[in-house]
């Protein structure tokens, strides 16, 4: 291979376990000693790769030439052999292939996103206990990488018994690499893929005019797009999965595991990491029907992930990957923008190769679906990708999956986001529960580390240190923060994630984290546009915002009466969603508004299939178009109104039912807010600008919110003229000194020559025991007072009236004196033989 390689990727599938004490939880007390997960068998993987699949690629593998190859790995410039790197497991290999006469040099590192600490392997014991492991013995041997010189290009492995999956070298130039089994020598076979279309492998997506899916983008905010974002995952096995491996509990988790380390490598790109939080193998039965209809199996899935594995396991997404063969050569199925909801949330996938990658290309085009992600049909145009590859989300590819996500993707993706959705992605895992311990360059800041910018050869952050994880000499933050800017923190109170809508809040700075805080959004319950509607997940719920979301602007809301009409049929056309065995249910009559949405599109819309029925309103008839919404086959077709919008006064829609508002189970928080701050959505109260968490209640002068207002005001309204003014008096401090000598020795002359004319003054209460000036001091040391502190080190000279002047009344001296009036004798002549008193 040459310079120009432009990728690789390698997809190993084997694993190897670690010995430990396994921590495991039941949901009654099980009987843990009849029943033990069986470990990985030393081979690898010739124990459990089902014979289905391998005869499945048999006829293409005999057809392609091979080459024998010997991995080399390197260690710090140390070399060692695969058993030696299994034993170890580096946090950074270098790896070496020589290929063709050419040196293919990559740079790997150990994939510590993948899974956390707190990940859990479920399984079922023979009388029906579900036994949780948490924090599985599980060897981190999952590695990323790219060509030394390509930085762009990852690629994702894993090191456990010898190299698996595939290569990419070059645009034109793939290869598939396995171990030969039995061989001490480290022998791999290296085989040339090409693009046989021998399947035509459908993710259930047709070809819809796409363009009325996608609305134009809107200005680029900086802050979700380049912000990190995490889906927290759990990845299900069903009984055929199982089955598949031979009933190797281990070996079918760590299939799981590689699926998602590709998964997560093929979003790197989108600025998205996907953690695996839990693995879920029914290896006694299916806790659902499993069927060979997606729809039905999808249909299933989701209402059990909602009604059991949501409470037992807090995740954003869950994938089902079963060993049954769907029928109409579909390998997977989706709902569409449902990520981070209770209800919709996942997809089904068929386990169709023994390739790592196949299957991961797969479980990373359902999840795109649930991202908002729709397909790459020709007429998008989402351009060209690579000779020998194809794009992630198009809707079917041959024996080469798909393995880059286009730039439709990302444009999807950006929509979305700018609409306020998935506001899951933005919750960050801790750093101390990722997988493995704590290391630099890993991209995530732990314990001791200012920043961590990856790699030496991939950081591109000027104010990090990529070798000890240390911000450089003078910075205050990484620069990949939303609160930071030429590596120093922006003032707290500055705006780091603009509202996104009504029904969304801003974050502000607090001035001691580069990074925005987490995103929030209004109490869902809240009345948006002018009272109209509500607030449901961050968005406000208008039927008209709905339908323009699917059929562009222009659209609208059809007549209540078309609601009423289509959604009581209980068709494809017009229904409240679908029961487990796939059937329609028809809308009872309270419920209508609540069922398939029914808009009035433009003229220039159209629909690959919809109905027309008339209805007769007052008199008036009116035409109702009915539409089943098909976004393709692999898109399960959710074109329902959305829970939180208004079907009635006071009453929203809630899974298909029209039900009070609050069953929504909005908190009452505005009261604790004091008025002054609306709830938010982890019930606290987001306060207006210059007021105080946690109530609102107290006026604030450096509010998260208003800080940067009030500090301002401060700044300009008391700082800058006390600056003045000081700097004023100190330029003019002589000029001062003099002018304020003149009116302190004429007012006290005048004074006590009018109390020398008149009658005596009353004596004086004791004074405090503070400093005085120094020329009553002075004064005090010729009385005989007894009583009086002793008269300071260094006096004055004595002045020539002085023994007139004396006052048993004056207070007593101060501890300093201070030097002699320089006007003293022009307020003689001015006074009179009384000016000694000054």
């Amino acid at each position: 291979m040459t310079d120009k390689a432009c990728g690789l990727l390698i997809l190993l599938c084997g694993l190897s376990t670690a010995g430990g004490t396994q921590s495991k939880d039941t949901e009654r007390h099980p009987h843990t000693e009849t029943w033990a997960s069986p470990d990985l068998d030393s081979v690898g993987h010739t124990a459990w790769e089902p014979d289905w699949r391998k005869t499945a690629d048999k006829e293409l593998l005999d057809q392609v030439p091979y080459w024998d190859v010997f991995p080399e790995l390197r260690v710090q410039g140390r070399r060692l052999n695969l058993e030696e790197a299994n034993q170890s497991l580096p946090s950074q290999l270098h790896l070496l292939l020589h290929v063709e006469g050419s040196n293919i040099e990559l740079e790997l590192e150990q994939n510590r996103h993948l899974m956390p600490a707190s990940h859990k392997l479920a399984y079922y014991l023979p009388d029906g206990t579900r036994v949780v492991e948490k924090n599985p013995q599980l060897v981190n041997c999952f590695y990323h990488g790219h060509v030394l010189g390509h930085t762009k290009h990852w690629s994702s492995l894993s090191l456990c018994s010898g190299f698996r999956g595939t290569i990419i070298l070059a645009p034109d130039r793939s290869y598939s690499i396995e171990p030969v089994l039995g061989d001490l020598s480290n022998k791999h076979v290296l085989r040339l893929i090409q693009d046989h279309q021998h399947q035509n492998l459908t993710c259930a997506s047709g070809n819809v005019k796409e363009e009325i899916l996608s609305s134009p983008p809107h200005r680029m905010r900086r802050d979700v797009v380049s912000e990190i974002k995490y889906v927290e995952l759990v990845m299900v096995a069903d009984y055929s999965e199982y089955k598949l491996f031979y009933k190797d509990l281990k070996s079918l988790q760590i299939r799981m595991l590689e699926i998602v380390n590709k998964v997560d490598a093929f979003y790197r790109t989108l600025n998205i990491r996907v953690v695996l939080v839990s693995v879920e193998v029914w290896n006694m039965e299916d806790q659902i029907t499993v069927s060979t209809d997606p729809t039905l199996t999808l249909n299933r899935f989701l209402a059990w992930r909602e009604k059991r594995l949501l409470k037992l396991v807090p995740h954003d997404n869950a994938q089902l990957l079963t060993g049954i063969t769907f029928k109409d050569s579909l390998v997977g199925m989706a709902t569409m923008s449902s990520l981070c909801t209770t209800d919709k949330s996942g997809g089904v996938n068929m386990d169709h190769s023994v390739s790592v990658l196949g299957v991961a290309s797969t479980v990373a085009h359902n999840l795109g679906h649930n991202l908002g992600l729709n397909h790459d049909t020709l007429d998008r145009k989402c351009g060209d990708p690579e000779n020998g590859k194809q794009w992630i989300m198009e809707p079917s590819y041959g024996f080469m999956p798909g393995l880059e996500f286009s730039k439709c993707s990302l444009t999807d993706l950006v929509t979305s986001l700018r609409k306020g959705r998935f506001l899951c992605l933005f919750n960050t895992p801790s750093p101390w529960s990722l997988f493995g311990g704590a290391r630099c360059g890993n991209m995530l800041v732990e314990e001791k580390e200012q920043c961590d910018c990856g790699l030496t050869q991939e950081c591109t952050d000027p104010c990090c240190n990529p070798s000890t994880c240390q911000f450089i000499e003078g910075a205050q933050c990484s620069s990949d923060g939303m609160c930071c800017e030429q590596c120093k923190l922006k003032p707290s109170g500055s705006l780091c994630r603009d509202r996104l809508g009504e029904c969304d809040l801003p974050e502000y700075c607090n001035g001691i984290l580069g990074q925005c805080p987490p995103n929030v959004f209004v109490q869902n319950g809240e009345s948006c546009e002018e009272g109209q509607a509500y607030c449901f997940d961050g968005e406000c719920q208008t039927l008209q915002t709905q339908c323009q979301n699917l059929w562009g602007p222009g659209s609208l809301p059809a007549p209540e009466s078309c609601f009423r009409k289509m959604n009581m049929r209980g068709d494809k056309y017009g229904n409240c969603g679908q029961g487990e065995n796939g059937s329609y249910i028809p809308c009872s009559e309270e419920d209508v508004q609540c069922g398939k949405i029914q808009c009035q599109v433009g003229s220039n819309q159209t629909v690959l299939e919809s109905i027309t029925v008339r209805v007769t309103v007052n008199r008036t008839e009116l035409t109702c178009n009915g539409t089943s919404f098909n976004r393709g086959d692999d898109v399960l077709d959710l074109a329902l109104v959305m829970t939180g919008t208004v079907c009635g006064a006071g009453k929203v829609c809630i899974k298909q039912k029209c039900q009070e508002v609050s069953y929504m189970k909005v908190q009452s928080c505005k009261n604790q807010c004091s008025n002054h701050g609306i709830c938010d959505s982890n019930n606290t109260c987001h306060c207006d600008p210059g007021w105080a968490m946690p109530d609102c209640g107290t006026w604030a002068e450096r509010h998260v919110g208003s800080s940067l207002t009030t500090s301002l005001c401060l700044i300009f309204l008391v700082f800058i003229p006390i600056l003045v003014l000081f700097g004023f008096c100190l330029l003019k401090r002589e000029f001062l000194k003099r002018k304020l000598g003149m009116l302190s020795s004429s007012s006290k002359c005048q004074y006590r020559v009018t109390q020398t004319n008149s009658q005596p003054r009353p004596q004086r209460p004791p004074p405090p025991n503070w400093a005085q000036n120094t020329e009553l001091q002075v004064m005090s040391a010729n009385t005989q007072d007894s009583d009086r502190p002793d008269p300071p080190s260094k006096p004055l000279p004595p002045d020539p009236v002085q023994k007139r002047c004396q006052d048993s009344d004056r207070p007593d001296p101060p501890s300093k004196p201070l030097p002699p009036d320089p006007v003293r004798k022009r307020c003689q002549v001015t006074c009179g033989p009384m000016c000694g008193l000054t």
